[in-house]
């Protein structure tokens, strides 16, 4: 093989890391995108449960009171 040759089997080489590793970036960001938004829902599910454990529990607490109310 000559070296232009070479030189041109490396550059094809290349051009096609390049344009994998531009579809890997991509592939990344999307991941990326849809972990920052889950970020936000595992809070707000977060929240939802621990208001409902809160309510539950007072709920708990009170319903022998409000069944069978003491003179």
């Amino acid at each position: 093989m000559t070296l232009e040759r070479e030189v041109g089997a490396l550059q094809a080489r290349m051009e096609t890391v390049e344009t994998e590793l531009q579809g890997m970036r991509s592939d990344v960001r999307e991941i990326r995108d849809a972990l920052v938004s889950a970020r936000g829902s595992w809070k707000a599910i977060c929240l939802v449960v621990g208001l409902s454990v809160s309510l539950g529990a007072a709920v708990a607490k009170l319903l022998p009171y409000l069944l069978n109310p003491s003179p």
